[in-house]
């Protein structure tokens, strides 16, 4: 194969990238915690219960036109253009000159099944990524020939910390790049670039300790001790929702609509907790391993193979920046795999280095890396394809795709037919309903679920207990269809509704036929719709 037929097959294959992420972006409706973010869009500030900024920020563009998932995705969709060629100069700088090694290099990068998603799905770790890559190029430049560069790293690693906070991962790395030549420890530039950090950061850090810290201790406990309630002070004056007696009104309308007996889960036998560990070292392995996709395949064949290429890395020093960036991220949850659930996407920004190593250390076949990049983005298609129109033997209920985005459309049509206040349960559902339906005043209720940014924020609870007195009655809507006891309410009504994927929404309350007969079989939700009275006092 020629020197300009590679080039143009890339430039092919990078054209097909911005087009799948573009399609994707429009087409698929927006998952769960993705219109969460999309939420806090609406109440900019230096902070929020879940995450740092940054996020909201990302996704404000679809405040211009709501409803819409393709401006609420913008800000993803730039960034994911604008780190094209920053990772270019990047791999340049490391020593990957020669055309088909540096085309390989963005291919691995750009292309795994992780990068692609990360290209048009928005969390927090899109716009801490985008830094990583931004800090990493600088540090790079630093080490190489410019040490005033160290100012720029400090900058982007303190606005990718307003992304999300492993982005403190990239210290251990930058230490490393510094130790391999100890002589630049000996000069300013590195401390400099810490003070710019913190200089960057001190908006958020400022608004933590305005509140409360709230921030970091939330991630504290769900990183390291897997507890998601944390003190605060709530926004809203609603009374907790309590567990309803298993004999009271409650259970009694719930008992009206029986699951058929493949859909009970039944209780699993608890694992023991050297197997348990075990698991969950294996399988946060296999999660890293399965962030690049088909691409794994040309990576696995070069190994196995031995194919090596021969290196040619320009320092010592970008040696070991690009190994540290490869195994610090990955590593350093692996320590904490066995004792933690992490998930696949924590460590992610390892793929960046992980590119560059791979492409020093192997010699990949062309063909092999544009047909398992290919492959990549047409299963990203499939997936978002799925959506509208599920694979054969798919079970709907069951199915995480289609739980994430499907039915909250006509869900908020529904409720906006109803006659008195609604009220959610989760934070998902919440922001779901509000994306679909800016104008509806929906509110999470403190007690049934976690708590969230929209229990802690006053500013995101339209409704107060003196409303829904003067109301009468209000609708609670929840995943789990045994309904809640709301102190100073009684619930009068419960409504099945169901998101039946070939038919829209089935709704039938309970003992309204002498016998209950599901409406759908190919269900994918089924939501619990409770109309309670509230008792004026």
């Amino acid at each position: 194969m020629s020197a300009a037929l590679p080039r143009t097959a890339f430039l092919i294959l990078f054209v097909a990238l911005a087009l799948t992420r573009l399609v994707n972006a429009i087409w698929l409706p927006p998952a769960q915690d993705e219109a969460y973010y999309f939420f806090w869009s609406r109440f900019l500030d230096g902070g929020y219960f879940d995450h740092p900024p940054l996020v909201a920020f990302l996704s404000a563009a679809g405040n211009l036109v709501p409803g819409s998932a393709l401006m609420s995705r913008l800000g993803t969709f730039l960034l994911s253009l604008l780190a094209l060629p920053v990772l270019f100069s990047l791999f340049c700088r490391m020593g990957l000159k020669e055309s088909s090694r540096l085309w390989q290099a963005l291919a691995l990068a750009s292309c795994s099944a992780a990068a692609v998603i990360q290209g048009y799905i928005t969390t927090p770790d899109i716009p801490m990524i985008f830094c990583w890559i931004l800090a990493l190029h600088e540090a790079a430049a630093a080490l190489d020939d410019n040490p005033k560069r160290w100012l720029s790293a400090g900058f982007f690693t303190g606005l990718g910390f307003m992304g999300k906070y492993t982005m403190a991962l990239i210290g251990p790395v930058f230490l490393i790049g510094l130790l391999a030549r100890p002589h630049h420890l000996k000069r300013p530039w590195p401390y400099l670039g810490g003070l710019v950090c913190v200089l960057t950061l001190l908006p958020h850090l400022l608004w933590l300790q305005q509140n409360d810290w709230i921030t970091l201790r939330f991630q504290f406990g769900r990183g390291l001790m897997s507890v998601y309630t944390v003190d605060m002070q709530k926004g809203t004056d609603l009374p907790p929702a309590v567990e309803a007696p298993k004999d009271g009104v409650e259970a009694r309308l719930a008992n009206y609509f029986k699951l058929p007996d493949d859909e009970i889960k039944k209780p699993k036998p608890p694992k023991p907790l050297w197997l348990k560990r075990i698991n969950n070292f294996f399988g946060y392995i296999g999660g890293q391993i399965g962030l690049w996709g088909l691409l794994l395949v040309p990576i696995l064949i070069a190994i196995f193979k031995k194919q090596k290429a021969t290196s040619s890395w320009p320092k010592p020093e970008l040696k070991a920046l690009a190994w540290a960036a490869a195994l610090v991220p990955v590593g350093l949850f692996a320590l904490l795999s066995p004792f933690q659930f992490i998930e696949a996407n924590w460590p992610a920004m390892y793929l960046v280095g992980a590119a560059i190593v791979l492409t020093q250390c192997y010699r990949f076949s062309d063909k092999a890396i544009l047909i398992g990049a290919a492959i990549n983005l047409v299963i990203t298609l499939l997936l978002t394809l799925h959506n509208h129109h599920p694979l054969p033997g798919t079970k709907p209920h069951k199915d995480r795709i289609l739980k994430e985005t499907h039915g909250y459309q006509e869900l908020s049509a529904y409720l906006q037919t109803l006659p008195a206040p609604v009220l959610v349960d989760t934070y998902q559902n919440v922001s779901q309903l509000a994306f679909y339906a800016p104008d509806l005043k929906v509110q999470q209720w403190p007690g049934v679920a976690r708590t969230s940014e929209l229990i802690r924020r006053e500013a995101m609870n339209p409704w107060r207990w003196e409303e829904l007195q003067r109301a009468g009655e209000f609708y609670l809507l929840m995943d789990n269809f045994i309904p809640e006891r709301i102190p100073g309410a009684e619930l009068i009504e419960l409504t099945e509704v169901l998101d039946c994927f070939d038919g829209g929404l089935k709704t039938t309350v309970a003992f309204s036929s002498s016998i209950y007969t599901r409406p759908c079989q190919k269900r994918v939700h089924r939501w619990s719709l409770g109309r309670y009275k509230v008792a004026v006092e």
